[in-house]
């Protein structure tokens, strides 16, 4: 299990929280876990909750921790990690410290060069971090010298101006990792394992490629380094890590290169959401273990219930972001889009009912799936109803467009479960007011979801314009022109969809490019769309303004290479769709922008401009059943990870 901030604490000590959280991870059956990173000093503290090994008063709650996950037979390491430039004096009240003065895009506060005796300082920090961790209980350490942290900062070109013996060529850059692995083995031994992660490519411009990494990590083996954990890129990196769009197993060429040249283990990571794959890549050798994080956020018993062969109750990650990476951007803790036990690992327990009931579940989305799970594992007897002929909601739309499959994921592990649960599934079949009187059930819980918000224009009914879910579903005929309103998450996902019809597909693109029939170039252009023309018409500034801060700037730039036209601070006005007197079609919308009318043509309409609460059950069961809850958008519009947690909530409560 790959290390990660879990926001969880916020003076770097440890909790309860965090020891509940690692505990299930251990308890599922892991081998081995790696936690942090955590500061060697406070200059190096690149978030607020990050785990501290600056100082001895730590050692006791780490002993906690430890001891807690070697109860289960599991390893644990600690990982180091220094932000260097990437440090906010926000978090640690300090000038960030680097190799150079080179300021960190997204924080823009220079740091200060350090000076030789600061770098030996940093190396003896270092030491006595890892010192700490041995004492606190620790296997092993992690020395995390990628992502652009600080000593990726002196092994990179990117990073490092420097002209002393600790810039320059490729063996001065690595002197301060090399001075750091020697220092730490003099110290506490050649027998403690050091585990290196580096970033087989940075991915930045001037960054190192992986040729120069390979040489990087010969130099670490020889002074001592037991073992090498390899991702991709940098957090400022402008092609993509950590998004579900990233094909699985996208980097292990990295790690399979690396391992090729070494003698000691080197661990794969990122995008490795089955196990199937991990094995695969292990059979291919392409590295001597796999590393994993976010798939063990959402399934801490994946390794045993992979072992044990429960395949259909494996829940697996879909790398949104959305409670994992965005929750801590946005100073929370970690959570997961569909277990909400997550965080809550000490507090929240699934257990039997003292009397069960018969409770109905009204809507079959999300929110509902997962309120008929809980309730049927608690020993209710439930009945889910949904009017439409499929289970999944507004999830079944947003699993179609490129690059969102992962999505679907969701959709079948909550479809296995119930089913296996035997919770009674009533599919094309809406439920009423007179429909779940006949039920007579002791509990109800609505979860109608929303409906696609319809704008009341000229122009609105016309047999051009569609809904985005008809056109998600494949049931409206497009022409060359489409311009879709509304710019939020819909249309942008609507847009993308529409884009790659008539695109040409990536196998063909590549037995093209490895025929020199079409460059590198031509098949981004060619695999990123079709022949159409669209636009999006945006009221607001920008368009994109529902996605999470991970995955927004990677929609922008595909709706860039998709050729999809922006317009935004809009006010549509019209759409028509006339003949003029040759017969001649004259379609198209009526929009204002800058107190000005403006008019673009569009053979299609498309609107998405979003949802509103479906609340009309809501209305009709007022005052009718002794106990009633409402969860998720039919209360007001928000995400599938409200809903799925609202209905875990609410079915701990009956």
């Amino acid at each position: 299990m790959s290390a990660m901030d879990l926001g969880f604490t916020s003076d770097g000590t440890i909790n309860d929280q965090i020891i509940n959280f690692y505990i299930e991870r251990a308890k599922g059956g892991v081998g081995f876990i790696v936690v942090g990173g955590c500061y060697p000093e406070m200059n190096g503290k690149v978030w607020k909750s990050i785990i501290g090994l600056d100082k001895d008063e730590f050692i006791p709650g780490l002993k906690r921790l430890t001891d807690a996950i070697h109860r289960h037979d599991v390893r644990v390491a600690a990982q180091l990690l220094h932000a260097g430039r990437s440090a906010s004096s926000f978090f640690t009240k300090m000038q960030p410290v680097a190799p150079s003065a080179v300021a960190y895009r997204s924080i823009k506060e220079e740091p200060r060069a350090l000076t030789i005796p600061e770098i030996k300082t940093v190396i003896d920090n270092y030491v006595s971090a890892t010192l700490r961790a041995k004492k606190g209980g620790f296997d092993a350490v992690e020395l995390h010298g990628g992502m652009g942290y600080l000593i990726n900062q002196f092994l990179s070109n990117a990073t490092n101006k420097r002209n002393d013996e600790y810039g320059g060529s490729l063996e001065n850059r690595a002197r301060f990792a090399r001075e750091m692995v020697l220092a730490i083995k003099e110290t506490v031994g050649n027998d403690y394992p050091v585990i290196f992660r580096m970033s087989g490519d940075d991915l930045v411009e001037n960054g190192l490629k992986l040729e120069e990494s390979v040489e990087i990590a010969k130099i670490l083996e020889k002074a001592g380094v037991d073992a090498f954990s390899v991702s991709p890129g940098w957090h400022e990196s402008k092609t993509p890590i950590m998004l579900m769009s990233i094909p699985r197993m996208a980097y292990a060429y990295l790690s399979a290169k690396i391992k090729s040249q070494l003698t000691v283990p080197v661990i794969a990571s990122v995008r490795i959401n089955d196990l199937k794959l991990a094995e695969e890549i292990l059979d291919n050798e392409q590295a001597d273990m796999v590393s994993i994080g976010r798939p063990l956020i959402v399934d801490p018993e994946l390794p045993n219930k992979y072992k044990n062969g429960q395949f259909d109750d494996i829940r697996t990650c879909i790398a949104c972001n959305q409670g994992c990476f965005d929750s801590l951007l946005n100073f929370r803790h970690v959570s997961c889009i569909y277990n909400a036990m997550v965080g809550h690992e000490g507090e929240y327990k699934i257990t039997k009912a003292d009397k069960p009931k018969k409770v109905v579940v009204v809507g079959g989305g999300p929110g509902g799936m997962e309120t008929a799970r809980v309730l049927a594992l608690r020993g209710h007897n439930v009945t889910l109803y949904e009017k439409n002929n499929q289970l999944g909601g507004q999830l079944r739309y947003a699993c179609i467009p490129p690059g969102r499959d992962e999505i679907q994921n969701i959709i079948t592990y909550l479809e296995r479960q119930i089913s296996k649960l035997k919770v009674t599934i009533k599919i094309g079949k809406e439920a009423d007011l007179h429909t779940l009187e006949e039920e007579h059930p002791d509990a109800i819980i609505v979860a109608t979801g929303g409906r696609p918000i319809m704008l009341n224009l000229p122009g609105i009914k016309g047999d051009n314009v569609y809904i985005a879910s008809s056109v998600l579903e494949g049931k409206s005929s497009l022409g060359r022109d489409v311009v879709i309103i509304g710019g939020g998450t819909v249309g942008c996902e609507v847009a993308l969809y529409v884009a790659k019809q008539g695109a040409m597909r990536p196998d063909i693109a590549c037995f093209l490019l490895a025929h020199k029939v079409l460059d590198a170039k031509d098949v981004v252009e060619h695999t990123s769309k079709g022949n159409r023309n669209i636009t999006l018409l945006e009221m607001k500034r920008k368009v994109g303004g529902g996605f999470g801060f991970s995955t927004r700037w990677v929609i922008l730039n595909e709706l860039k290479d998709a050729g999809i036209k922006e317009i935004t601070e809009v006010k549509v006005k019209e759409i028509i769709n006339n003949h003029d007197e040759n017969g001649q079609k004259n379609s198209g919308v009526v929009y204002e922008k800058d107190g000005q009318e403006h008019f673009i043509n569009a053979d299609t309409v498309i609107i998405a401009v979003g949802y509103s609460s479906n609340n009309e059950l809501q209305k009709q069961l007022e005052g009718k059943f002794a106990e009633t809850y409402f969860i998720g958008d039919c209360v007001r519009v928000r995400t599938a990870l409200e809903a799925i947690h609202e209905g875990f909530e609410v079915a701990l409560k009956i």
